[in-house]
């Protein structure tokens, strides 16, 4: 196998990061739950911020985790029908696959983006505290934009081993560092 690339480094490393970030999100949101849940029971005094901001995380949590997990194999798969096919065709099916996930990981990026920058340019803000909306919903296109890259470099993989007759590339194919 070829020496990882430092773009496919770069990919590899930024979607670890990312998901990263999102446990660490997860944390924090476990955190401000439960800041919320004593004030509100010993104090009566519910934090109406904690529900606007562990909501923003969550957003954080899944697509920035997106990549990551695709790189992985953790996303659901279900392989009853492939599961029966040649590994040649099972190999040409994935890059059929991946090629349609693309053109809709593709179409939701720029939708999201274009949704994000109306928000910047309306200057729509959360309901209760009137946080900015903007980066929160900036989570998603960045998040679906970093999978499409890790899907095309799947699918470069992909087409070199359905080329060669080989069988689809094991999880988490990602080069060993030189």
């Amino acid at each position: 196998m070829a020496p990882r690339s430092r773009l496919g480094a770069a990919i590899d490393g930024t979607s670890k990061a990312l998901g990263f970030l999102g446990g660490l999100a997860t944390l924090a949101m476990t955190g401000l739950i439960t800041f919320d849940v004593l004030m509100r029971y010993f104090l009566n005094a519910p934090q109406l911020f904690v529900d606007e901001i562990v909501g923003f995380l969550q957003v954080l949590v899944v697509f920035w985790g997106l990549a990551y997990t695709f790189q992985v194999r953790g996303h659901i798969r279900v392989d009853l029908v492939t599961n029966h096919l040649g590994g040649r065709v099972r190999a040409w099916c994935r890059v059929v696959t991946l090629t349609v996930g693309l053109v809709l990981v593709g179409v939701l990026s720029w939708v999201t983006l274009d949704s994000t920058l109306t928000a910047y340019r309306y200057g729509r803000v959360s309901t209760v505290m009137l946080y900015p909306l903007w980066p929160a919903m900036l989570l998603i296109p960045t998040g679906l934009a970093l999978m499409g890259v890790a899907m095309l470099r799947a699918l470069q993989r992909q087409l070199r081993a359905a080329r060669a007759g080989r069988d689809e590339v094991t999880p988490l194919e990602l080069e060993p560092e030189p």
